[in-house]
């Protein structure tokens, strides 16, 4: 009995057991295999709500749209605070509003969140239980998205693309924001920047409170169109109680932590600041390298840094690609379209300069952007005007940066800045941009004057640098107000016979020849050649310039039968002192050639202009060369040299070059005495419209074009619009020169000579 006893309490403890076993595994069983409430759709997660005066961004939503049209994944690349995540969750929030999408929004940065918001959506789906497996909870849930209508799953700020990759459902719609590149490779792209400029004000004023202005506009520009740091200047705006033109004049100086801060209630939980060192802390961590390549990108000019200027930081040029690659790859920096620019966000750049100045390490890093520079410029104050473009540029952002240094750090690397300073200034000059040029030349001046001591051999440096512009542009009286500094400055520290000194004022005389002083240019160089044949001897090089300039500025003044042994006497010193292929040769052979024309002895200086040709292809040359086939009536040589020398000048030359007004105004001359009126006529008007537009209504240069004008109009039998011209430009030469200058002379004789029959006059250049 007792056995029976003992047997049937066993059994019943095996039933329990086994009904306890049952039920755990019906518990375990995937609701799927097991009737369920049916579920067809469901929003899981945490969707953004739409942000205060949220900008729709309608042409990117159109471009996610088409994305899809193509396969069912799109990601969202992007810098940081660009608005991926709010434009993701526009389309997130629209898929969900029509009342069929299942939307499930995943904070990807951490992929365990994926396998924790699919189990979720499996359970909410009712397709397994709270004490199932999370991962196969996970592949349920994941599953059970291919069997909903219009599934759309965001993976919101994803980082890992192969974590990823075994969660990508096979019928849903997947949006995925990152920043990182490697995403590409999943399928299509949309590149999501920084709003347009109408968006970004509109936004910018809705956020600030205030009503849009041109200081609006200075603001959207200078925060490139960001969304998260308008969002955020918008709010310290507001709070602050502070006007665009207040905020834009703070914003180039004062820390950005101070002037984008974050807006509490957005849910973005870091400044514009911290988010791009952040990014930059993480590409750091897996390439040591990628921190110097970024600060070096920081430092140079927004317009982005060439490939080739990158490889300057060496010494491995496949390293620093490798690292270009991983801070592109994390949307730190981009490439342009041929892959050669990488460019960087202006407010990426001031956050890791801001980094730079709180470590103190600006100065060591400055010093590497120093040695690129001065191998892509050669080390030297000049310039053929052959360097890339955007070097100027780059040591223009360099200098910004330089001033913030302390002044123990500052003084040591001030002459290195300073000659790369002085090197744009030459750069662009020989490059045609001559206006740039003249208005970053008095910059240049003006630091060299406040930074170095008065008598520092690098001020005399940025003097010459800003001067040989303004005779580059035809600022003449700029050129000699600046000649006469330098031959005071001079003066003072080298005493007056000095060779430094003799040399400034072999440039004062020459600069006033160019102005019209023709007598002061005279009496300086007459002066000036007996100094230098004292003081230097006669083989100088000074003592040759001063030689042919005299003898320019008597030609100038019409004194030929003066001129004419000058240069003479000119070609034979060179000649012996540098032989006869040498440029100074050259060039004094082809000024005795130019004043043999003007007085006549034609043959003579035909002989030397052609003797020059076989020794320089000089454009300079050329045109004095045709001029003199002009003046021996050889007009189809002239005109055929000179449409030569012309087309390639519009070639060669930038847009506005003077050298190229100057070739036009040789060639209208030759087809006017081969009686070619009417394209002479057109070419005269335009060189007179071009110098006006280059130079300005009172430059003697325009003077000059508007006079070659009235004569043209004179020869082409167009008496009345002769007259007219004439008269208007000899009044303007009377101004602006005076009424005794021989060329406000020449313009009274021109105009009173129209009433006799209609001769040739010489015109000026």
């Amino acid at each position: 009995m007792k056995a029976e006893v003992t047997l049937g309490v066993a059994g019943a403890v095996i039933a329990l057991v086994a009904a306890l076993i049952a039920y755990l595994q019906l518990r375990r069983t995937p609701a799927r295999d097991r009737p369920s409430p049916a579920v067809t759709r469901l929003v899981l997660g945490d969707l953004p709500r739409e942000p205060l005066s949220a900008v729709r961004r309608g042409p990117l939503l159109a471009r996610i749209d088409d994305a899809f049209d193509d396969g069912g994944f799109c990601v969202l690349l992007g810098g940081r605070g660009a608005g991926k995540t709010h434009l993701a969750a526009a389309y997130a929030r629209a898929a969900a509003a029509d009342g069929r999408s299942t939307v499930v929004w995943v904070t990807a940065d951490d992929p365990a969140n994926i396998v924790r918001a699919y189990a979720e959506l499996a359970r909410r789906a009712g397709q397994a239980d709270a004490v199932v497996d999370a991962e196969a909870a996970a592949r349920t849930g994941m599953a059970w998205l291919d069997t909903v209508e219009r599934p759309v799953v965001v993976f919101d700020n994803a980082t890992d693309p192969d974590a990823l990759n075994r969660w990508l459902p096979a019928r849903a719609r997947v949006l995925v924001t990152s920043t990182v590149q490697a995403f590409e490779i999943l399928g299509g792209t949309v590149a999501v920047g920084g709003f347009d400029e109408d968006e970004a004000v509109g936004f910018l004023c809705a956020r600030s409170g205030r009503e849009p202005d041109e200081a609006a506009t200075g603001v959207v520009r200078e925060l490139g169109g960001l969304p998260l740091a308008l969002a955020q200047a918008g709010g310290v705006i507001r709070r602050q109680r502070l006007t665009f033109a207040t905020y834009l004049e703070r914003l180039p100086h004062a820390p950005l932590n101070a002037l984008l801060e974050r807006v509490p209630g957005e849910g973005y939980p870091a400044r514009v600041e911290d988010t791009a060192l952040e990014s930059l802390r993480a590409v750091t961590a897996r390439d040591g390298r990628a921190r110097a390549i970024a600060e070096f990108v920081a430092l140079l000019a927004p317009r982005g840094v060439r490939r080739e200027l990158a490889h300057r930081l060496g010494p491995d040029p496949v390293a620093v690609d490798a690292a270009l690659g991983a801070l592109t790859g994390a949307s730190i920096a981009g490439f342009d379209v041929s892959g050669e620019i990488v460019t960087m966000h202006r407010l990426t750049q001031r956050a890791v300069l801001s980094r730079l100045h709180a470590e103190e390490r600006l100065a060591a890093t400055l010093d590497q952007a120093f040695d690129a520079l001065e191998q892509e410029t050669g080390g030297s104050d000049e310039s053929d005007g052959s360097a890339p473009d955007d070097l100027a540029e780059h040591v223009g952002a360099v200098w910004r940066t330089f001033r913030a240094l302390p002044s123990v750090e500052l003084t040591p690397r001030l002459e290195r800045i300073l000659r790369l300073r002085r090197w744009s200034v030459g750069h662009l000059a020989a490059a045609g941009a001559l206006a740039e040029a003249r208005v970053l030349g008095q910059e240049v001046l003006a630091d060299h004057d406040a930074y170095l001591v008065a008598g520092h051999a690098d001020v005399d440096r940025a003097v010459r640098s800003l001067r040989l512009v303004c005779v580059r542009g035809e600022r003449t009286g700029e050129a000699v107000a600046l000649s006469e500094r330098l031959v005071e400055r001079r003066t003072r520290w080298y005493g007056e016979d000095d060779v430094r000194t003799l040399s400034a004022r072999n440039s004062l005389g020459y600069d006033h020849e160019r102005h019209g002083q023709l007598d002061r240019a005279i009496a300086v160089h007459r002066g000036n050649l007996a100094d230098v044949l004292r003081v230097a001897g006669p083989d100088h090089q000074t003592a040759l310039h001063a030689r042919v300039n005299l003898g320019s500025a008597l030609r100038s003044a019409g004194e030929l039968a003066a001129a004419v042994p000058v240069f003479e006497e000119n070609l034979r010193e060179n000649v012996r002192v540098h032989g006869p292929d040498h440029p100074s040769t050259v060039n004094a052979r082809g000024e005795l050639a130019r004043t043999f024309v003007r007085c006549g002895r034609v043959t003579e200086g035909i002989a030397l202009h052609e003797e020059n040709a076989a020794r320089t292809d000089a454009p300079w040359w050329g045109q004095y060369r045709a001029a003199a086939y002009q003046a021996a009536g050889r007009h189809g040589d002239a005109i055929g040299l000179l449409r030569r020398l012309r087309d390639t000048a519009e070639r060669e030359q930038p847009a506005d070059s003077l050298e190229t007004v100057r070739v036009r105004l040789f060639l209208a001359r030759a087809l006017l005495d081969a009686g070619k009126t009417r394209e002479a006529l057109e070419l005269f008007e335009r060189t007179a419209g071009d110098r006006t537009r280059l130079l300005g209504p009172d430059h003697t240069g325009t003077l000059n074009a508007r006079r070659n004008l009235g004569l043209a109009l004179a020869r082409a039998g167009k008496p009345g619009p002769a007259r007219e011209t004439l008269t208007a430009v000899t009044a303007d030469y009377q101004r602006v020169l005076g009424p005794e200058h021989p060329y406000s002379r020449q313009a009274g004789s021109d105009l009173a000579g129209l009433a006799a029959p209609v001769r040739h006059r010489r015109a000026r250049r």
